[in-house]
């Protein structure tokens, strides 16, 4: 009885090893939701047959979403749903973006089936669109992460590819001016 008992407090004192279920991971994505963070991009380009690699950093403000790549070039986008200029593959994946970095399944689970495997400390998300509109232009999402996502891969319907490295970082950080956008 006594092993039981410490086998069961051991198994309780590492949430990590806790069943995965999309409202446990979408708690711990929402309390450890990154204000700024470090990205390295790889864009595939099918009908380029090309792979451009970008670096940079986004913020999440009240404006919305400020994309800033340094590297190749530097450029700075505000993405926010209000925001008639952004360009239409960032339209597509910004609701996706906001909704992996706050946690926010439930609002993906509107547009996407999900598939998690894993656990708390390393898991892998496989999203497909349900929503026509979204399919139209977004074939598959694959996510991992720890606290925070770490990875995101998107593969568009045209053949196109995204993935994001994503390396959370203190604002005070960054380049410039990171406090406003």
């Amino acid at each position: 009885m006594r092993r039981l008992l410490v086998l069961l407090s051991m198994l309780f004192s590492f949430p990590a090893l806790a069943a995965l279920d999309s409202n446990t991971l979408g708690a711990q994505l929402a309390e450890n939701s990154p204000q700024c963070s470090r990205f390295a991009q790889i864009r595939w380009l099918a009908d380029l047959e090309a792979e451009l690699e970008s670096s940079g950093y986004f913020q999440r403000t009240e404006e919305g979403l400020v994309w800033h790549t340094l590297s190749p070039i530097d450029s700075h986008l505000v993405l926010s749903a209000d925001n008639p200029d952004m360009p239409l593959a960032y339209q597509a994946i910004l609701p996706v973006l906001n909704g992996l970095l706050g946690g926010d399944w439930a609002a993906l689970q509107q547009h996407f089936s999900l598939d998690l495997s894993g656990e708390l400390n390393a898991w892998q998300a496989e999203l497909n669109p349900t929503d026509k509109l979204v399919a139209e232009r977004l074939k598959q999402l694959q996510v991992s992460g720890g606290e925070q996502v770490e990875q995101l891969q998107i593969d568009f319907v045209s053949g196109d590819r995204m993935t994001l490295q994503l390396s959370p970082t203190n604002c005070a950080a960054l380049p410039g001016d990171s406090n406003t956008p």
